[in-house]
């Protein structure tokens, strides 16, 4: 038998862009000193320089650029997400060129892309999916009238069981945290969340944290979701039995229906996680605005980092490097990289004729690279509109 929640034994988990500027916002004693544009808001002034404070790289050091790699008009279909195990191991998830209600399973098995039967029990479209280090892949569909639906590789073959959300709970993060274990959350427009655990053989109820935007557990055991409530950024971290709030330094948002999120969690380990999202407000003209968050916890508090620039951070996955691959919007997004050492590039993905809809990111094991698996949709307002899936890669692996 697996392990329970409280014993988890894996981790889970261009056209060149103008650099995005950030305001550090230092939390509790110690702050970020201002390096290469980054505006430092500290209670110390001896402090080291921020881990993310941003230089700009040389084409030598700049990573790879992102190439649209598989999908066609040709093809059809749709994608709402993408995990990766190795680099001839990467998975898209999404929907049936001939049955846009069907779901859809591809794999790219180092030489080409290939559809996989969808087990039976897979009720709909996934939406969110994952991978853990131990080779085995979770995603997650929803249909109101089925409910939520788990497909589940254990490196052999697919099956899939049942979650029991309601049905009006749909499922937004998912974490594979090793030995066939794995964390689901859901939640619902009218509020609410959910969350189940799998412990190898079946998927239990747990207590939910009051978020469900993201989902993230580290090898030690410690499982993070974050999300966010008004103006307020949320970070909540289980402790084996329930939610415990973590403490997230306040950043200052424009007045005008204030709201603040994170949007993804990134768990490397108990003591370095990375979590992404937005603040949004609008202006008196009742325009919406948005600016990036990027938050890190370094085992001991959180430093959360506000851009300059508008934007909105809506998934992270880790380059295998000590970096970050994040994208930057998910209508149109710019993919930006961060490298271990805080230089950043960035590049759009806006193909000539379509517009572009973020479906999943995933970073691949060992530095290979990464996958972002997006829908392409008409530019303009065609007569007749058509859509397709998309898979983007940048490094080595394709």
């Amino acid at each position: 038998m697996g392990n329970r929640p409280t014993d988890q034994t894996e981790a889970k988990t261009h056209r060149r862009h103008a650099r995005t500027g950030i305001v550090a916002v230092a939390g509790v004693a110690a702050g970020a000193a201002a390096v290469a544009g980054v505006v430092a808001v500290a209670g110390a002034t001896d402090a080291a320089p921020d881990p993310v404070a941003q230089t700009q790289a040389s084409p030598a050091q700049a990573q790879e650029g992102w190439e649209h790699i598989h999908g066609s008009v040709e093809q059809g279909g749709s994608y709402g997400a993408v995990a990766a195990t190795a680099a001839d191991e990467v998975w898209a998830f999404g929907s049936d060129p001939e049955d846009p209600e069907a779901p859809r399973i591809e794999l790219w098995d180092g030489q080409r892309w290939q559809e996989e039967t969808a087990p039976d029990g897979l009720t709909a479209l996934p939406v969110v999916a994952d991978a853990g280090s131990d080779g085995q892949v979770w995603a997650l569909a929803h249909s109101y009238d089925a409910g939520t639906s788990a497909a589940h590789y254990d490196g052999q073959s697919w099956t899939a069981s049942a979650i029991d959300f309601a049905p009006e709970m749909e499922p937004t993060a998912l974490a594979a945290v090793g030995e066939g274990n794995a964390w689901a959350l859901a939640g619902s427009i009218l509020g609410g969340t959910e969350a189940a655990y799998f412990d190898g053989q079946e998927w239990t109820s747990q207590t939910a944290p009051t978020v469900a935007e993201g989902v993230g557990a580290a090898e030690t055991g410690e499982v993070f979701a974050v999300g966010g409530q008004g103006g307020e950024l949320i970070v909540e971290r289980w402790d084996g039995t329930g939610w415990t709030p973590e403490e997230i330094p306040a950043v200052d948002i424009p007045e005008g229906e204030a709201g603040a999120s994170f949007n993804d969690v990134l768990v490397r380990s108990a003591d370095e996680v990375w979590a992404v999202g937005a603040v949004t407000w609008k202006d008196a003209d009742e325009k919406n605005h948005g600016k990036p968050v990027l938050a890190r916890y370094d085992g001991t508090e959180w430093t959360v980092e506000v851009g300059e620039e508008e934007g909105s951070y809506d998934a992270v996955a880790d380059d295998g490097e000590g970096g970050l691959h994040l994208s930057n919007g998910d209508w149109n997004p710019v993919m930006e990289h961060r490298d271990a050492d805080g230089r950043v590039t960035d590049q759009e993905i806006v193909p000539d004729d379509h517009e572009i809809r973020l479906g999943g990111l995933a970073g691949l094991p060992g530095g290979a690279g990464a996958v972002l698996a997006v829908t392409a949709l008409d530019q303009g307002d065609p007569e007749v509109s058509t859509s397709h899936a998309r898979v983007y890669g940048t490094g080595a692996w394709y």
